[in-house]
């Protein structure tokens, strides 16, 4: 009978036994590392692998896997494999020293949609290399890296410093107004125009691209699982997320774009685009195969914007948060300005051999605020042994700059804000290898040569004009980040209060 009833119960469920024997064959054939990968955690979850692991911010748990797997190791997130990459010498060694190999950006989901293999950051091979070569190319042409672009850095910095004082002492957050200081920087170059503080349609759009840079984390899981953009309404805010980038084209880019190729002048090239557009218009005579052309600008354009306002600003941020948390380092600083050049002219670049401490603090303020712990994914475009993995085609590869910045071993006592540890004993400034805030190799950050400027210029003025001070009714700002493509602090207001 017990025989009976037994095989009437598999006869009955063999379907489903076979189904779950199937699926869970294919679970494991799915999360199964290929032979020679990194090792890593445990089996993952099916359709979301170690993604509820890792959660929102990935340094905490990327450092508990370092401990336990090395420099080296590798997670599951969705159904792709990921590999993470720890430790100076990693980084040195796979970006530097293997640069041509590991350049690549994988093939996912909303990447691909969105840059549609053009532009800068989402781009590689030949489209990359060409678009990076005349970009860097271009910008130098217009002073980036060079001391006669401090001239509208410091035009911009004054502008910005008038706003400050027109505060007058109340308390404020200055969010709005260092984005428009930092965009109107770069737009001068690409574009050839600057907004006005307070200007509506600027609050707008920045208010969509932080939208876009809040909401990476919940779009980035359609690189994982590409079908979910079919589940109904929106909730990976993938929609929005286009319709934010659409209003950037239609409102900013192309309007900016129709107007150079209206008044192009091939004698007056004084912008980005018009340097583009000449450019464009040289391979066409040519009769050149080339990637240069108007879909490229237009991807283009957005990539600079993004790249050189945000990552500025959001530093900027962090650095007043720090000093009025530490406002001794604070006024050590202004004591350092106020000795060597005073309060009646704005700094320059000059200025940085006697200011080794406020260099320090910025240095400082770069490798604690750690505003990219992860870089932006990377990919191999073939199989390759690294350090003795195998690292498969297309695989994506996560630089951790965390591993690195706040590393116990390069820089001791890491949790701690203390510019000292950036100065020799002679009270010299002294920039390790290892600070790598822009990233390093052949994708490091394009503007770093004007995000330094941007930096030292704005924050030594800042300093130079202001006490920055905790409001009596406000909380102190915590250094607890908010997570996007750039980790940047909660709202707070302070007060500038004028120095005299």
């Amino acid at each position: 009978m017990k025989a009976t009833m037994l095989s009437i119960f598999f006869t009955d469920n063999l379907t489903a036994i076979l189904s779950c024997g199937v699926g869970a064959l294919v679970l494991w054939l799915t999360f199964r590392r290929p032979s020679g990968t990194p090792p890593g955690p445990g089996f993952p979850l099916p359709l979301v692998g170690h993604a509820l692991s890792i959660g929102k911010n990935p340094k905490k748990k990327f450092r508990e896997w370092h401990k336990k797997y090395g420099d080296i190791f590798s997670v599951y997130i969705g159904n792709r494999l990921v590999i993470i990459l720890n430790g100076y010498e990693v980084l040195k060694d796979a970006f530097v020293k293997h640069g041509d190999v590991f350049s690549d950006r994988p093939h996912v989901f909303v990447v691909d949609e969105v840059s549609n293999g053009m532009g800068l950051a989402g781009t590689s091979g030949q489209v990359w290399k060409e678009q990076r070569r005349f970009t860097l190319s271009t910008l130098r042409d217009f002073g980036m890296g060079r001391n006669i672009l401090q001239v509208k850095v410091n035009e911009e910095s004054a502008s910005f410093l008038h706003e400050i004082a027109g505060m007058k002492g109340k308390k404020f957050d200055f969010r709005d107004l260092i984005h428009t200081a930092v965009a109107n920087i770069i737009t001068s170059i690409v574009l050839g125009k600057r907004f006005v503080y307070g200007d509506q349609f600027f609050k707008d759009l920045t208010a969509k691209i932080d939208e876009n840079l809040q909401s990476v984390g919940a779009t980035a899981g359609l690189n994982f699982i590409p079908l979910a953009r079919y589940i109904p309404g929106d909730p990976f805010k993938f929609k929005r997320t286009l319709a934010n980038l659409a209003f950037f084209v239609n409102n900013l880019t192309k309007p900016s774009m129709d107007e150079h190729l209206k008044e192009y002048d091939e004698s007056n090239i004084d912008d980005y685009i018009s340097a583009y557009i000449r450019e464009i218009k040289r391979k066409e005579r040519e009769n050149a195969e080339s990637s240069i052309g108007l879909e490229n600008l237009e991807k283009v354009i957005g990539d600079l914007f993004l790249a050189g306002t945000e990552t500025t600003a959001t530093t900027i941020r962090w650095a007043v948060l720090l000093l009025l948390k530490y406002p001794e380092i604070q006024e050590k600083c202004f004591q350092e300005i106020k000795m060597n050049i005073g309060q009646e002219r704005l700094p320059l670049m000059s200025d940085k051999l006697e200011l080794p401490y406020v260099e320090a603090t910025i240095a400082e303020i770069q490798r604690v605020a750690n505003i990219i712990p992860v870089s932006i994914w990377h990919s191999v475009p073939h199989d390759l042994k690294f350090r003795g993995y195998t690292f498969p085609k297309g695989v994506i590869v996560l630089p951790n700059i965390d591993s690195v910045l706040m590393n116990p071993g390069t820089f001791k006592d890491p949790e701690r804000f203390q510019p000292e540890r950036f100065l020799d004993d002679d009270g010299k400034f002294v920039k390790p290898e290892e600070l790598i805030p822009f990233f390093l190799g052949k994708r490091a950050c394009i503007g770093e040569s004007l995000a330094r400027m941007e930096l030292f210029l704005f924050l030594t003025a800042m300093i130079q004009r202001f006490r920055f001070q905790q409001p009596e009714d406000e909380q102190p700002p915590t250094m607890e980040a908010v997570p996007g493509v750039t980790f940047a602090p909660l709202p707070f207001k302070f007060i500038a209060a004028p120095r005299v």
